[in-house]
Parts: C-alpha cells; sequence; structure tokens
C-alpha cells in the first residue's frame, strides 16, 4: 500500500475537503487529487463521492479512514517513544554498588534521576567489590559504585565522595575512645567482612604492613550494616565506614578505637567500562550524580 497517498487521504478524510486537506499539506489540490485516484486504484474502489464543495466518505472509505486513523497516530507514538529514547526519557539502567553506597548515597541519586525521567527502567543490585566490578565488565550493567580503591580492568572511574575506614567497638568497649596501637588492637574479637570485601582487605593489608598476625578470634560476617549491627550488640571490633556510622557515633551507641599511625582513606567511586560510549540513560543519570555533588 502507498503509504504517501494513505496518509494524503487519511487528510481528506479528517477534514472533509480536498481543497482544504490540499492547504493543510502545503501541496496543490491537484496533487493530493492524483494521489486520492491513485489510491483508488490501488485499493480497487471507490474511497470519496463528491458532496458539493465538500466530499462524502464510501462505506469502504469510512473503514479505511478509521485504520488508517490508527496507523498514524501509532506511528506518531513511535516515533516519540523513540525520540524519548534517544534523549534519555525512555530506556533501562542497570545500577550495581557496594553495600556503603548503596545504602547512604546512591539511593538519594536514583530518586532524583527518576524524578527527572519516571519513564526509565532503573534497577539496582548490590554485592561486594569483586562482585560488583564483575557485573560491570560482563555488561550486566551500565554503572558501578564502589567503596574501595581498587582500580578493575578495563574500568574507568570518578571519585565522587573521600570516606574515612574506621575501627569501631561497642559504646561500653575498654578501648572505646582512646588511642592503641593495631597490634593492640588485633588481640580483641574481629569483625570480618566476607571475601571479596574491599573493608577485609583492607584488614589483611595492615596486618602485612607490620607483619603482624590476622585477628585471632574473628567473626565473619557478610555485609556493612549487619557487621555494625553485630557491633552494636557487643562482639568486639569492626573496621567500617565513617560514613555508615557517623549517627551511631553522635548517639553513643558506638564507639571509635583510635589506632597509632594508621589512617585508611577510602572513596566512594562510579565507575564504568573504558572507552565506551555511554547510553543516553546512563550520561544522564552521571550529569545529574555531578550537578548534585556540586549542590552539596
Amino acid at each position: 500500500m502507498n503509504l504517501h497517498a494513505l496518509r494524503i487521504f487519511t487528510q481528506i478524510a479528517k477534514l472533509g475537503s480536498v481543497t482544504h486537506a490540499a492547504e493543510s499539506l502545503l501541496v496543490s489540490q491537484p496533487a493530493v487529487t492524483i494521489q486520492l485516484r491513485k489510491l483508488e486504484q490501488e485499493m480497487g474502489m471507490k474511497l470519496v463521492t463528491s458532496k458539493g464543495r465538500s466530499i462524502q466518505l464510501t462505506e469502504a472509505g469510512e473503514l479505511l479512514a478509521t485504520h488508517s486513523k490508527r496507523l498514524f497516530a501509532l506511528e506518531a507514538e513511535i516515533e516519540t517513544k523513540m525520540n524519548d529514547f534517544l534523549t534519555g526519557k525512555r530506556g533501562s539502567l542497570r545500577i550495581c554498588s557496594t553495600q556503603l553506597p548503596a545504602s547512604t548515597v546512591v539511593p538519594h541519586w536514583i530518586v532524583k534521576f527518576k524524578q527527572k525521567y519516571p519513564l526509565v527502567d532503573v534497577q539496582l543490585y548490590k554485592g561486594n567489590t569483586d562482585w560488583t566490578f564483575q557485573q560491570l565488565l560482563d555488561y550486566s550493567v551500565h554503572v558501578a559504585f564502589v567503596y574501595s580503591e581498587q582500580q578493575g580492568e578495563s574500568v574507568e572511574s570518578h571519585t565522587l565522595l573521600d570516606d574515612e575506614l574506621i575501627f569501631i567497638v561497642p559504646e561500653d568497649h575498654r578501648l572505646a575512645g582512646i588511642e592503641v596501637s593495631l597490634e593492640e588492637l588485633l588481640k580483641e574479637p574481629f569483625i570480618l567482612r566476607e571475601k571479596g570485601s574491599a573493608t577485609r582487605r583492607n584488614v589483611m593489608k595492615l596486618c602485612e604492613a607490620v607483619n603482624l598476625k590476622e585477628p585471632e578470634s574473628v567473626l565473619q560476617i557478610e555485609g556493612m550494616r549487619e557487621s555494625i549491627e553485630a557491633v552494636k550488640a557487643g562482639y568486639g571490633v569492626a573496621l567500617v565506614s565513617a560514613l555508615a556510622v557517623k549517627n551511631d557515633l553522635h548517639n553513643g551507641s558506638l564507639a571509635r578505637v583510635f589506632v597509632k599511625d594508621v589512617f585508611i582513606k577510602h572513596p566512594i567511586r562510579l565507575c564504568t567500562r573504558s572507552n565506551e560510549e555511554h547510553l543516553t540513560t546512563t550520561a544522564n543519570f552521571i550529569s545529574l550524580i555531578k550537578d548534585e555533588l556540586v549542590k552539596t
């Protein structure tokens, strides 16, 4: 079917006049008439009849007009949706994050993004550092947030916030609020994160750096928030994000232990795959985060 002729016929049916259809389409009346006749020949039936200075649709013309209006309305909807996809108003955004960013800053950024782009499907996944990098490299997600100095292969990163890893103990612990050596601290029962966690690696690096053995009494817990809750419940020492326990330290439900000559700066970083052109939705999300950080 000649869609150009069908489009002209649809405009004739809408306006009830060949003359008015020609004016609206910015073409001559004879050109409109020619296209109408070609369509009637192609269909093998009469679509319009004259009615004074206007036209009247035949029964076949009425049927065709009903369907052609739906066809071109669908075309307009497709164009709108594809344009929305091109500009990032539609589409999908898959994000993975280590636990600390996922439980602190990332939800805020996602909410801001959804408020601006409500038609974009956003999904957030959580895991430890190794898993998060692997999800990014496997193309399972578009962007990743990590709480780590570790640099994955083929990954570009941008530091968003600087945080510090600190040692915490229960509020009534004998070491609460005082400064001790790392050797003395390691004699205490310790909570360690699961293998693949950046905070666990930092504990091991500290031990290796000063030739100390790993903590003897260890409770392994998956998840930073879960580790913090275990310390609150009264068990030993944990290395955690200062950002994650800011309120707990303020209200006195936890206490910090200061370790001599130990300061562990730990950034929250946004990671993408190297040398890859971002989808519009991803680019819009990254741009929004940068704008939010400027405001703060």
